[in-house]
């Protein structure tokens, strides 16, 4: 069954409506102003999973500003970014602090985005943000000092003494370079005599790292950073070595990434071949649910206003959802699907349990179903039809009471799950998005789009996990019961079995395959940097 709005459960859920994804609501911010705000949840998430609540600043060139974050709930962290690709960040403002401070002179006009967030991800609670005017001999923040770097160069430097330093103290030299949102660059250091280690830092702070490069079965001592820009601004590549106090020469380049090869085959456009069913209307076998049709028919709207939808898809609700009717969809869809396509079944309605023999298969001894217009399918019965249909990728997504229990159908690579709660539990009916299951809202929108983190034009498993389940989380415990009545909540199941979280689910409109890697330009001798470095390898900051 599926928990529906008339029942006691659905009650007992009053939360306020969050942003989606790709939202950001802003508030202005002015010299002398003092705010007080709150980190939840509700908030909008960074990548990096970080909370943040973002103000804007209009500002004129040469103008200065002082900025102070503080709390007593969490370890604050203030970015400013703005025109041009300008960017300071700061964790600390004292030594034994945990509040953040930057004194901004503005270097051009316009509207600047500071944003107070938190050094870790996840992190909650109560801030004051406070704007002043700095005195007049305050100390303006500068960038972390190091030497530009354009995408398509190449840099040969050295590691010897008296350059900066790690905390843990290797050796560094430092490079900047200012990228754009949904930008794919690789950055690859390879040298002869120590075992490189590969550090980018991001505007908000975050960092990715990279010590032995991968290539194929091969491992080797250079390191690589392939990945996308999910925001503007500047970053900084820091070389290093593996082990402190290495030294000698080495190879630096930045340039953009072709991709990953996995990602470059597949194909945009109207390649979602979807077997979509919603039932609403039992014909009085069973109770009604509320817009469990509807989120069938607005997810076949959804795919074909974003140019995804194949012309052999399919939709069935309502009457139309029969055990012959989806059997003989299947078919179709077998017949009509190519090595290009995504293949997707999505079922929105009641789901239920029952009694069967234990087994490897039913170690529980119930059989999970879901409940048709004219009868009920077992998973055992929906396996045979959903492998049928082979693809480039197939994509099971069942929103229902005890849905978890279809995680079977993932028995063959290439092949993910979206189950709306675990197999021994009931899904609720998400009424404030009037919409039949929250799998089925949030499924929609991160298949339009919102789930594309980085920019890139590209909804990966991975981001589509991430945004579902984000999303998920923000709206607190849902209720959920056993078929006993035992009192939980309801929990979302992912299986990407031997699907890998940057395997493209789909590519988005104007997201085509990543020209080849530009000509390198003439290499140029670089000095290193001596100054000390507020960084640390695998991801720590110095202190923390």
């Amino acid at each position: 069954m599926r928990i529906g709005s008339g029942m006691a459960l659905a009650g007992t859920l009053l939360l306020a409506s969050p942003s989606s994804a790709q939202e950001e609501r802003t508030a202005p911010l002015a010299v002398g102003q003092s705010v007080a705000g709150e980190l939840t949840p509700n908030d909008r998430q960074r990548r990096t999973g970080k909370y943040e609540d973002v103000y804007v600043v209009r500002a004129r060139q040469g103008e200065r500003i002082d900025l102070r974050l503080s709390s007593g709930d969490f370890d604050a962290y203030l970015v400013v970014t703005g025109p041009d690709g300008f960017s300071l960040s700061n964790d600390d403002a004292a030594e034994d602090s945990l509040d953040s401070g930057l004194v901004v002179e503005f270097p051009a006009n316009g509207d600047y985005r500071v944003s107070a967030t938190t050094f870790r991800p996840g992190e909650t609670g109560s801030y004051r943000l406070a704007a002043a005017r700095p005195a007049a001999d305050a100390a303006v923040t500068r960038a972390e000092p190091a030497v530009p770097i354009a995408l398509g160069a190449v840099v040969n430097g050295r590691l010897a003494p008296g350059d900066g330093r790690l905390a843990s103290g290797e050796f560094t030299d430092r490079y900047r370079f200012t990228g754009r949102r949904g930008q794919r660059i690789r950055a690859e250091l390879t040298a002869g005599k120590f075992d490189t280690y590969l550090i980018l830092r991001r505007p908000d702070g975050s960092q990715d790292d990279n010590d032995d490069r991968v290539d194929g079965a091969e491992t080797s001592t250079n390191s690589r950073i392939d990945t996308v820009l999910a925001e503007d601004g500047e970053y900084v590549l820091v070389v290093t070595s593996y082990q402190p106090g290495e030294t000698g020469d080495y190879r630096l380049a930045l340039a953009p990434s072709p991709g990953l090869a996995r990602q470059r085959g597949v194909l945009g456009g109207p390649r979602v071949l979807a077997l979509l069913v919603g039932v609403s209307d039992y014909g009085g076998r069973t109770s009604n649910l509320p817009n469990t049709d509807r989120d069938a028919e607005q997810l076949f709207g959804s795919l074909r206003a974003t140019g995804l939808l194949h012309p052999a898809s399919q939709l069935l609700v309502n009457e139309q959802a029969t055990a012959k009717g989806i059997s003989d969809a299947f078919r179709r869809a077998a017949a009509q699907a190519g090595p290009d396509d995504l293949f997707l079944f999505f079922f929105s309605g009641h789901g239920d349990q029952i009694d069967v023999t234990p087994s490897i298969q039913e170690l529980d001894g119930r059989s999970e179903t879901i409940e048709l217009r004219d009868t009920a399918m077992t998973d055992a019965e929906l396996a045979p039809l959903f492998a049928q249909v082979r693809s480039r990728m197939a994509l099971a997504v069942i929103d229902a009471c005890y849905s978890g229990g279809f995680r079977n159908l993932v028995d063959r690579p290439n092949v993910m799950g979206l189950f709306s709660s675990e197999e021994d539990l009931t899904s609720l009916v998400a009424d404030r998005f009037k919409a039949g299951g929250f799998l089925s809202f949030f499924l929609r929108g991160g298949l339009s789009g919102e789930a594309d983190e980085d920019g890139d034009r590209i909804v990966t498993a991975g981001e589509l996990a991430t945004y579902v389940r984000r999303r998920f989380r923000r709206e607190g415990d849902i209720p959920a019961t056993t078929r006993e009545d035992e009192r939980n909540f309801q929990n979302l199941l992912i299986e990407r079995g031997g699907v890998h979280v940057d395997d493209v689910v789909v590519r988005l409109a104007g997201g085509e395959a990543p020209a080849a890697t530009a000509a390198a330009q003439r290499p140029a001798r670089v000095q290193a940097l001596a100054e000390a470095i507020p960084v640390s390898k695998r991801g720590g900051s110095t202190r923390k």
